[in-house]
């Protein structure tokens, strides 16, 4: 069990965020960073810092030479002893928990003397992002740093805590391993011993714990790092670490519990907490995402037949090739937008191939603005059916012959509106069980199915018929037995039942277009120990730095890490990727090319 006792040896007796009036009298040492000196002539004041706190030094009965405080530079380490005193009662700070007392210093030692810093961690003035992260080891001194490092250290320990006591078992797997099928770039090491081989970074423990599975492990755990040459966005990064889960003999209500429970756990929720549940097709068709922020309203609606034969050709051409039209109702109560901010709704689709946003008013019981000369009084009227309501206020649409292009659209207007709007309760965390994915996704121009998971993701039972023996146009309608769990717009896990039948995993090579040679250099290995008896397994990931980033309610995934990378995958205080020597090319028969 934890205990605030400390073991002998420390350079210190108390930390600076400890001292309270119940220590006056106290013999104390105290070691930190100089956040401040004051000197008022006849008294000398230094707050000493750590990341407990700040105590107050006074230096009133300090027998040595008092100058040498003027050579403590600002973040300069040093140990000040002393005796715990009352601090007058004009001086008391009541913003700081140790602001009653300070400590009388007899002896001081200056232990580190820090240069100009580059900036103050604690200063008053902010500094830029990419000064920060050359000085990281400077940033992390910060108390909102601090605080996240212990808080994913607490997260950590709870997730650990419950898997241990569901009875599962942590598992180191390798680092250098073989490329695995996640959807983006991996990195590569070259073996130095293997000439013109390379050892991939896994982008997941995939095969790897599905292995551990058929090896008996039967519940295995692991909070392992990950590695994925992707174009970085504000919640990625190119190495993160994951909540690795895989249990034998699971169906998927069994990892739908498990969930819920960590969840309930990390996130401090009520035991009675329940989540909700919706398939794919139902949240694309209210929000347009898969993974939608349900912390507020404004849910689509699927318009597409009442404009079939409208006179607004934009909407009628989508309806009548096939593609969707949808809407959003803002009412008058829910909040009203600028015309300025109407069509600044432009800039924000265009991003996912959108041409604009089409809209229309309704106030004082007329229709104005927008497309509003389309809107006949029965399309009025059955709007108002499907919004079920009669209240007055903003129409907001989007239309295209793909349907992928009108969902991406609105669901970006709908994020829009919830953040300009203020519908966003910032104190909730909303989360949602997403299930029954689509299986495969079929591209017309290449002629070919791809996973949308991974080819480990086993079809549901209802489907396997249809997948083992099915033409093209049942392959595309083939659900997945694949699930995400979504908070506040963010994927924060995802998993799979996976397929463990030998023929079932070699149809799904073939249906993705893989040749026999190309299974077995990939993954010979897999299908060899699938032969062997192989039990009904399914797992779940959960996105470690994704839930830390809702914890500590902020929307970088870079103040979650202790030393992360740009956008541009650099690491600038280490200037990291550098060239190798020639040395080591040499070693490695390894020459860029220009």
């Amino acid at each position: 069990m934890a205990t605030n006792k400390e073991l002998p040896g420390l350079l210190r007796t108390h930390h600076c965020g400890q001292l309270r009036t119940e220590d006056i009298g106290k013999e104390v040492t105290l070691c930190g960073w100089v956040n401040k000196y004051r000197n008022l002539g006849s008294l000398h004041f230094i707050d000493l810092r750590d990341k407990f706190g700040l105590t107050q030094l006074g230096f009133e009965t300090f027998k040595g030479d008092i100058t040498v405080l003027k050579k403590f530079s600002l973040e300069s380490v040093i140990l000040a002893k002393g005796k715990v005193r009352a601090r007058p009662e004009s001086a008391i700070n009541n913003n700081m928990p140790t602001g009653g007392v300070e400590v009388q210093v007899e002896e001081v030692r200056l232990l580190s003397q820090a240069e100009i810093v580059p900036f103050l961690p604690h200063g008053v003035i902010e500094s830029t992002e990419d000064l920060k992260l050359k000085y990281r080891y400077l940033d992390l001194r910060t108390t909102f740093l601090q605080s996240i490092l212990k808080l994913r250290s607490d997260t950590a320990r709870k997730i650990r805590t419950a898997l241990y006591e569901a009875n599962f078992t942590e598992v180191e797997t390798p680092i250098l391993y073989k490329t695995t099928p996640e959807g983006a770039r991996d990195y590569i090491v070259p073996s130095r011993v293997h000439k013109g081989k390379v050892y991939a970074l896994p982008q997941s423990p995939q095969t790897l714990k599905q292995l551990l599975m058929i090896g008996g492990t039967d519940k295995y755990f692991q909070l392992c790092k990950c590695f994925r040459d992707e174009d970085l966005r504000a919640e990625r990064q190119p190495e993160f670490t994951q909540v690795d889960i895989e249990v034998s003999f699971a169906r998927q209500e069994y990892i739908r519990n498990l969930a819920t429970k960590l969840v309930q756990t990390v996130f401090n929720l009520p035991e009675n907490f329940q989540m909700p549940m919706l398939t794919f097709d139902e949240v694309m068709r209210r929000y347009g995402s898969d993974k939608p922020d349900t912390r507020f309203g404004l849910e689509h609606m699927d318009v597409t037949a009442l404009f079939a034969k409208s006179e607004f050709k934009v909407f009628s051409s989508a309806a009548q090739a096939g593609g969707l039209v949808k809407a959003i109702f803002v009412s008058e109560k829910t909040g009203s937008l600028a015309r300025k901010d109407i069509d600044a709704l432009t800039d924000v689709v265009k991003p996912y191939g959108g041409k604009g946003v089409a809209w229309f008013k309704v106030a004082g019981g007329e229709i104005t603005g927008g497309i509003a000369k389309f809107i006949t009084p029965e399309i009025h009227k059955s709007l108002q059916q499907l919004a079920g309501t009669t209240e007055e206020g903003t129409w907001f649409f989007s239309a295209d012959n793909k349907a992928k292009i009108t969902h991406d659209c609105m669901d970006a207007v709908r994020r829009h509106l919830g953040k300009q709007l203020k519908l966003i309760d910032d104190k909730a965390y909303n989360f949602l069980w997403v299930y029954d994915f689509p299986l495969l996704d079929y591209d017309d121009e290449t002629k070919r199915f791809y996973a949308l998971h991974h080819p480990f993701t086993s079809p549901k039972d209802d489907d396997m018929e249809k997948f083992m023996h099915g033409g093209i146009e049942e392959l595309k309608k083939i659900k997945a037995n694949a699930y995400d769990v979504v908070c506040n717009g963010y994927e924060i896990g995802g998993g799979s039942v996976r397929i463990f039948d030998t023929n079932v995993q070699q149809k799904m090579f073939n249906v993705l277009g893989m040749q026999p040679e190309e299974c077995q250099m990939k993954f010979g290995f897999f299908l060899e120990a699938l032969k062997y008896g192989t039990p009904p397994h399914a797992g779940i990931a959960f996105g470690f730095d994704r839930i830390m980033m809702l914890l500590a309610r902020t929307e970088n995934i870079r103040d979650v890490i202790s030393f992360p990378k740009t956008n541009a995958a650099t690491d600038l205080m280490a200037q990291a990727p550098s060239f190798p020597g020639q040395e080591q090319l040499d070693e490695l028969s390894m020459r860029f090319l220009d």
